[in-house]
């Protein structure tokens, strides 16, 4: 069944939305990673569209030059006193409901669109209800690493670079602020969308997740957020 948000065709869009209206709004939750943040938004700004889009920047406390990257970039920035190393449901909320696109590009503040053509495809949602690109982790000379979201190694519905109708993400409630600590809070968020819509992952479209350090006690930060993802699992069957 059609849902009543849905567009005949997303290239409706031109001649749906007034002039400064975005079609697409790309939500961007970041802390203390301007550097990574600054080649990441200039990767987007490459992109070659007429779509209209806007770019939201949700700063959870950072202490560094965020605010001056964003600007640079003509993103628009929300600043938060987040503070500390957490899980980013709550600045990820706080960016989708600033949001006013029809359609939600949900990404990591490390990683970069791989090619110019990523916002037109993430924002086509003829195909599906999500689509996730996928994500390889590279280092500073752009080689491959790791997979991180791909249909064959690694399906995991995650959101390092994903795509799906604003409508819907709330009609799931959006990231589970429930998590609170470090991680989980993306894989849980996918279980609904995987459970509820029709999902496609796409081998045609690339995210590039910059390879960065990790604090020496990270499994010790997410442990209480895998915990609570398990029992959110259980009750989840």
């Amino acid at each position: 069944m059609k849902r009543k948000h849905d567009l005949e065709g997303y290239l409706e869009y031109s001649g749906s939305y007034p002039d400064g209206v975005p079609y697409v709004s790309i939500v961007i939750a970041t802390f203390n990673k301007a550097a990574y943040l600054d080649r990441t938004l200039a990767s987007i700004r490459a992109n070659k569209t007429d779509i209209p889009y806007e770019i939201i920047v949700v700063d959870d406390g950072s202490t560094d030059n965020t605010a001056e990257v964003c600007k640079k970039h003509s993103a628009c920035y929300i600043w938060i006193n987040g503070g500390n190393y957490r899980n980013p449901a709550v600045p990820r909320n706080i960016g989708c409901r600033a949001a006013r696109g029809r359609i939600l590009i949900m990404q990591s503040d490390d990683v970069l669109h791989g090619s110019t053509d990523v916002i037109a495809q993430l924002a086509d949602m003829r195909r599906c209800e999500a689509h996730f690109a996928t994500v390889w982790n590279v280092d500073s000379n752009g080689n491959k690493l790791q997979a991180y979201c791909h249909p064959e190694k690694r399906r995991e519905p995650w959101f390092f670079l994903g795509a799906m109708h604003r409508y819907d993400f709330w009609d799931i409630g959006g990231n589970d602020e429930d998590f609170v600590s470090p991680g989980f809070e993306d894989k849980y968020l996918g279980k609904l969308i995987d459970r509820k819509y029709k999902v496609e992952y796409r081998t045609d479209v690339a995210g590039l997740h910059q390879d960065h350090p990790r604090p020496d006690d990270l499994r010790k930060k997410v442990e209480p957020s895998r915990l609570l993802y398990e029992k959110k699992m259980k009750e989840f069957q």
